[in-house]
């Protein structure tokens, strides 16, 4: 790449800005280091099976043996958020004696942003 000038009609010279090529093999040395201090860090997952919408009166009539009826249908895959983000879907499962969640779709990119708005 070459500089060239253009006049503006301000007496001044602009240069076009030059670039380096760009190259993407990998993450560098030093990046995989700064990974590798955050892979321990716990961060919060969740998975959600459903939720609603209730008033502060609906929430404070709530006993024993209350039915919450979800948004989601029994059907319907469970999300599985980390950090609050939406990354995949499952179904419940049972792992011995506890709730698991078998994933089976990881959330593309695009599909991720939908799910914030």
């Amino acid at each position: 790449m070459h500089a060239m000038n253009v006049d503006t009609g301000l007496g001044d010279d602009v240069r076009a800005v030059q670039f380096g090529e760009l190259q993407h093999d990998g993450p560098r040395a030093d990046e995989r280091r700064n990974l590798d201090l955050l892979l321990d860090v716990p961060i919060p997952v969740t998975v959600e099976v459903g939720g609603t919408r209730m008033t502060l009166d609906e929430v404070l009539a709530l006993v024993p043996g209350s039915v919450v009826r979800l948004d989601k249908k029994a059907e319907d895959p469970i999300d599985l958020r980390v950090n609050g983000k939406l990354v995949a879907r499952g179904e419940v499962v049972m792992v011995d004696d506890s709730y698991g969640l078998r994933i089976t779709r990881i959330v593309d990119p695009r599909e991720r942003l939908e799910s914030l708005r």
